[in-house]
């Protein structure tokens, strides 16, 4: 059956082409959707259509897929530590069961956009699925740490496609008066999955064996896999494959994996594996960051279809959304990150009790997000909501200075709630900002890349939180030994800091409760740097304009295909 745009859409199309679909390939339909932004080809009033039993089970599927990928990203943090024992790795290795994931998950991420720009979305995301239920299976039965490290490669290639495919997705079966509903939906189960990942992980670790952290995703997997296959119906290209093929940018992609890759590599290795001046850290660090602007000539000069259109960044709210995705990711996913240092280390808490106490310090992110996607699509504005994340996400990593070992229970979580919902704020809305004045056709690759630029930024947040920790760390431990307040032989270095908590328990009482300041100190500098990104982001979210309004009924390049609803056409109704 041939597909047939429904309701605004096919309103917007048939006036140049009507027998062309929304993913049609044709040079004439890529012009016509490029002459059309989004937020204006609808005043946003028109009755939205009824949905089918098949869109509702694809956008539960899709909110399942994001729920496992983002709990897949902190749950193995809590549980490093029995990791280790049973393996038998050292610090290094430790760090990249999870720096590994995040690599590969941040760098596939493109290549996920791209190719669904020209294969359709349905057997890309199926495909990523296949991908990381094949990592997580390879990841339990892991007898190595070597083959567990690789197994997490896996894991994270998989990924990369879930939660940039599941943002796509729901941008190109809504349109954008309705849309908020469907990032709403989207930001509580990421914010859900980053949530529970960290006490599910620390509770398995410490209570059972840390392979049910991977086993519990295989009936998930299964069960999402076997649900879009049967319900995710979208409109699809019916070019060759070898055609599709030659439409991809391969100049772009590889260059931009290299720079990427190398780049990120240096980045979150660096102080850990080896030193930041050594030539393992600083060549990577070069290469990728030489490569970018190659990659950049090439989308601007040498690609026919780009991965990345420079014509996405055009728009003074578009690039706002862009960079507060990448400083919203490299600031909350660092308190994330290193708020379970805090209480495994200053405080001393068991794994368990680290992870539900930091489980509290982000547990409204949640509902703020939920709440944040609702205000838009009622309101059908965003500025302002992006705004006060800033603000309370500032607020918030300024009170987070004052925590240390002795502060009282009210001191402790009472401030973090102004990170937990000015961070659940951050979720959904950015994405808006990207979208409302792109074309029809760019919808899916600036979400791509608004996705990326977020993945790119818990990248960032990794790396510098570790340099900001480990720099301060090393000072403070020499002064106390300078004050005779830690003997040599109990100096704990910089690059085992963040584990280390297990063996400080084991040293004379005097020497534990020097440690515990130790820690509490050297994450307060990472408090002070990023309460000061905070602070720029929340500049950088006054440049929205004032008039820039989710409205309009163009949904993106490839919409659900309501089977029923092409009945209804067929049939004259």
């Amino acid at each position: 059956m041939t597909s047939t745009p429904t309701g605004a859409e096919h309103l917007i199309i048939s006036k140049k082409h009507p027998t062309t679909t929304p993913f049609s390939e044709g040079k004439e339909d890529e012009e016509d959707h490029l002459d059309r932004p989004t937020s204006s080809s609808q005043d946003g009033n028109e009755k939205p259509q009824p949905k089918s039993l098949k869109f509702k089970l694809t956008v539960l599927f899709l909110a399942l897929v994001t729920v496992v990928g983002s709990m897949d990203a902190v749950i193995v943090g809590s549980a490093l530590a029995a990791i280790a024992q049973d393996l038998q790795s050292s610090s290094v290795e430790s760090f990249w069961v999870g720096t590994s994931f995040l690599l590969s998950q941040t760098v596939t991420i493109p290549l996920y956009g791209a190719t669904s720009e020209i294969f359709g979305r349905k057997w890309p995301i199926l495909i990523a699925l296949s991908i990381f239920l094949l990592g997580s299976i390879l990841c339990a039965t892991a007898q190595t740490i070597t083959w567990l490290i690789g197994a997490r490669v896996v894991q994270g290639i998989g990924a990369g496609g879930m939660i940039q495919l599941v943002q796509v997705i729901l941008s190109d079966i809504s349109t954008m008066s309705e849309r908020g509903l469907y990032m709403a939906i989207a930001a509580f189960a990421w914010s859900l999955g980053t949530n529970i990942g960290i006490p599910i992980g620390g509770a398995i670790g410490e209570r059972t064996t840390w392979r049910w952290i991977f086993y519990i995703n295989i009936p998930v997997c299964v069960v999402c896999i076997v649900g879009l296959l049967y319900a995710l119906q979208l409109q699809h290209d019916t070019s060759s494959f070898v055609k599709k093929l030659g439409m991809l940018d391969w100049v772009g992609l590889g260059v931009f994996t290299c720079a990427s890759t190398l780049f990120l590599v240096g980045l979150t290795s660096g102080g850990v594996s080896h030193p930041w001046d050594s030539a393992a850290i600083l060549v990577p660090l070069v290469l990728g960051a030489v490569l970018f602007p190659l990659f950049i000539f090439t989308q601007w000069r040498v690609s026919k279809r780009p991965i990345m259109p420079l014509r996405i960044f055009n728009d003074r709210s578009a690039i706002v959304g862009f960079v507060t995705s990448f400083l919203h990711g490299l600031v909350f996913w660092c308190v994330t990150y290193y708020m379970i240092v805090f209480f495994l280390g200053a405080l001393q808490h068991s794994v368990l009790h680290a992870s539900l106490e930091t489980m509290t310090c982000i547990a409204y992110s949640a509902p703020a997000g939920l709440v944040a996607s609702m205000l838009v699509k009622r309101t059908q504005h965003f500025k302002y909501i992006i705004v006060v994340g800033w603000a309370l996400l500032a607020a918030g990593m300024g009170s987070n200075i004052t925590m240390h070992p002795n502060s009282t229970k009210a001191m402790l979580y009472g401030p973090r709630v102004l990170v937990s919902l000015g961070g659940g704020l951050l979720f959904p809305t950015p994405i808006f900002a990207v979208q409302a004045r792109q074309h029809g056709n760019d919808i899916g690759i600036a979400t791509s890349m608004q996705v990326f630029t977020r993945s790119m930024g818990t990248a960032f947040g990794v790396g510098l939180g570790g340099v900001i920790f480990q720099n301060q760390w090393s000072k403070n431990v020499d002064s106390a030994v300078a004050a005779g307040r830690i003997p040599h032989e109990l100096i704990v270095e910089s690059n085992v800091a963040e584990t280390a908590y297990a063996v400080i328990r084991r040293f004379p009482e005097a020497v534990q409760e020097v440690y515990r300041g130790v820690y509490a100190d050297s994450l307060a500098t990472m408090w002070y740097v990023m309460m000061g990104l905070s602070v720029a982001g929340f500049v950088v979210s006054l440049l929205v304009g004032r008039d820039d309004v989710v409205s309009g009924g163009l949904a993106g390049k490839q919409n659900f295909r309501d089977e029923r609803e092409e009945g209804d056409l067929e049939g004259g109704r």
